[in-house]
């Protein structure tokens, strides 16, 4: 594993010949954002064509609970909640209280769940999912204090609160990926910036001024 500062210079080395100038026509900010997304979408190509996930992705997220719902960073987008490994739920009143796995549902099969005869231990805390909130229930009641740990993969890992920094914090991605997402970004996403890059108005200016002096 590396860290992103790490994957980021290693990229921008590749790309440059091992010369890394203030001209560059990519930033290190542009490659950071690149790693993230095609982290996301490569995690996405893997999962559904049946591979499971290793814990090295995975990042947990520590949050206060609030009756008006936590905002959660984003997760990957897998199917069923497949990007979340648990939620974990400890009274905020002590230090020393254990962490309690809440189930997790979705806001709009809660009630379902509620008022089903299977549901066994309906009076214990769950957690329910929106698309940008996350909920703790005891019951029909919302919880209002507390911590929550989310351990799950997230779409941008430098929100997530157990990340440190860029310099320190490992980068959640197996070497396995590391070494296709390298790939990737150098061969589609920067080779498609350069080609945008060589097609603005001012190249194609300059190209032009140039041509005609060639023909004076």
């Amino acid at each position: 594993m590396a860290t992103l500062n790490e994957i980021t210079y290693n990229i921008k080395n590749i790309v440059e010949g091992g010369v890394v100038s203030d001209d560059s026509n990519v930033s290190t900010r542009q490659i950071k954002y690149m790693i993230h997304a095609k982290r996301a979408e490569l995690l996405l190509k893997y999962t559904d064509s049946g591979r499971k996930t290793s814990e090295s992705l995975y990042q947990i997220d520590v949050r206060s609970v609030s009756s008006v719902g936590i905002d959660y960073n984003r997760i990957v987008g897998f199917n069923n909640n497949r990007a979340i490994r648990s939620i974990a739920y400890r009274d905020g009143s002590s230090v020393d209280a254990s962490m309690e796995l809440l189930p997790v549902v979705q806001d709009h099969d809660r009630m379902f769940i509620q008022q089903s005869k299977f549901m066994r231990n309906v009076a214990k805390k769950h957690a329910s999912l929106t698309p940008n909130k996350l909920y703790v229930f005891e019951g029909d009641g919302l919880v209002s204090d507390g911590i929550i740990e989310m351990k799950a993969i997230f779409e941008d890992p430098t929100q997530v609160s157990s990340y440190v920094d860029d310099d320190t914090t490992q980068y959640p991605i197996s070497n396995e990926l590391l070494s296709v997402l390298t790939q990737e970004i150098i061969g589609k996403e920067i080779v498609m910036l350069y080609n945008l890059s060589a097609n603005t108005p001012n190249n194609q200016t300059d190209e032009k001024t140039q041509s005609k002096k060639v023909q004076e």
